[in-house]
Formats: C-alpha cells, structure tokens, sequence
C-alpha cells in the first residue's frame, strides 16, 4: 500500500479485518472510515465497524452502522452473512454474529 497509493478499496477492509483481530480496533476504525471516505456504499466496510462499535460496547455508533448495511442492503440476514463469511474460525465467526445482533440486525 505504501508502494501503491492506487491499491483497492478492499484492502482498507482488509487491513482493518486485520487491526481488530490483533485488538488494534482503533486503528481498525481509523482504517475503515479511511475506506468509506474513498467508498461511501462499502458495504463490508460499514459490517466491519458494526462489529467493532458493538464489541466496544459505543452501541449508538454500531446502530448507525447497522442502520447503513439495512440501507445498503435491505434483505440482510445474519443467517447469510454466516454463511457466506470468509472467517474459518467458528468461534471469531461467532463473535462477529452476535456483535451483529447485539447491533439490532437479524
């Protein structure tokens, strides 16, 4: 990325998968708006900072970015996002689903 000030928007998304998995949510945060400033209508940009805003308990933030996926996508279901996640690990997955709910989406 330092190399290529082009690269894709999805590799904001990816590196901000990253940071909150290292407990770095933050600079996940940081990295995610980065993503919407370039992509408003990103779609897994606004699920990533559901999960983080609900984790971190900031429950008005993780509402907003729940409000956005429904806008974006208004036949969302935790049912598909489970599975259609690349997330291997069934207790990460897990975690993200109900951060997810605890947000308000179903």
């Amino acid at each position: 990325m330092r190399l290529d000030p082009h690269y894709p928007v999805p590799w904001l998304v990816m590196l901000g998968y990253a940071y909150h998995g290292t407990g770095r949510d933050e600079e996940a945060i940081a990295v995610l708006k980065k993503c919407l400033v370039r992509n408003p209508d990103f779609l897994p940009a606004h699920i990533q900072l559901t999960v983080i805003y609900s984790e971190l308990g900031r429950e008005e933030e993780a509402r907003g970015e729940a409000a956005e996926v429904l806008r974006l996508n208004p036949q969302f279901s935790l049912e598909t996002a489970r599975q259609t996640s690349s997330i291997k690990d069934p207790v990460v997955l897990e975690r993200d689903i109900t951060a997810l709910r605890k947000a308000g989406l179903k």
